[in-house]
């Protein structure tokens, strides 16, 4: 659970850090899509976030992530928790 704990923050820190004027008041739970109908973000802005995660966790290549389909921001946690 802790890791869970610490990569959440890390994400989000990612995300607040990469858009601040975006993310910094907006909430960001777990079953926000990254994309349209959640976060906005487009699909150079989702690689870029992604890079971003996996250059600050290490770990599992985000391959695997981008072929899932429509991610919510939890899929991101679990997968660099689980790294």
């Amino acid at each position: 659970m802790a890791d869970r704990i610490r990569t959440t923050a890390v994400v989000h820190e990612t995300l607040i850090g990469t858009w601040p004027l975006r993310f910094r008041d907006h909430p960001l739970p777990d079953d926000a899509l990254l994309g349209s109908g959640g976060l906005g973000l487009d699909s150079i802005d989702t690689v870029e976030f992604l890079l971003a995660c996996e250059e600050r966790l290490g770990g599992r290549s985000t391959e695997e992530l981008l072929s899932a389909g429509p991610l919510h921001l939890g899929d991101v946690i679990d997968h660099f928790s689980r790294a």
